[in-house]
């Protein structure tokens, strides 16, 4: 019979506590951005951004809500771009430049088989031709 395995309790974060863990696991402790300032979020409720433990219907919602408020902000792409700079595959969360943490996973990916492809095609073009023909 194996052990019983531990009890784990949610601990609640405070928005301020959130609000500094966002800044120092997604910006490296430094202030924000100088393009933070034209989006369409910048003063508001940084938690709608990271639905922490909603799962269902709930975080589903909140998604949909924060993907709102990035499908009309001017710097939508300098935030989706800061945002894959920055973070690690490790350390995806929240939603950025319209994106949720998954959906920039399968971006990460289509762009690394992009670039390899581009590798690729480029390595090719750079070998002599086998057959001895000149061009």
């Amino acid at each position: 019979m194996s052990a019983p395995e531990p009890v784990r309790h949610a601990r609640r974060l405070s928005k301020e506590r959130l609000r500094t863990l966002v800044r120092e696991l997604v910006f490296d402790g430094g202030s924000l951005p100088a393009w933070h300032e034209r989006a369409a979020c910048a003063g508001m409720d940084e938690t709608l951004f990271f639905p922490l433990g909603e799962g269902g219907p709930a975080g589903v919602e909140r998604i949909a809500q924060a993907k709102a408020v990035c499908a009309g902000c001017p710097v939508r792409s300098a935030c989706l771009a800061d945002a894959m700079t920055r973070e690690s595959p490790s350390a995806r969360y929240g939603v950025f430049g319209g994106l949720t943490a998954t959906e920039r996973g399968r971006l990460y990916v289509q762009l690394r088989d992009h670039a390899r492809h581009l590798d690729a095609l480029t390595a090719a073009e750079a070998e002599p031709d086998s057959s001895g023909a000149v061009a």
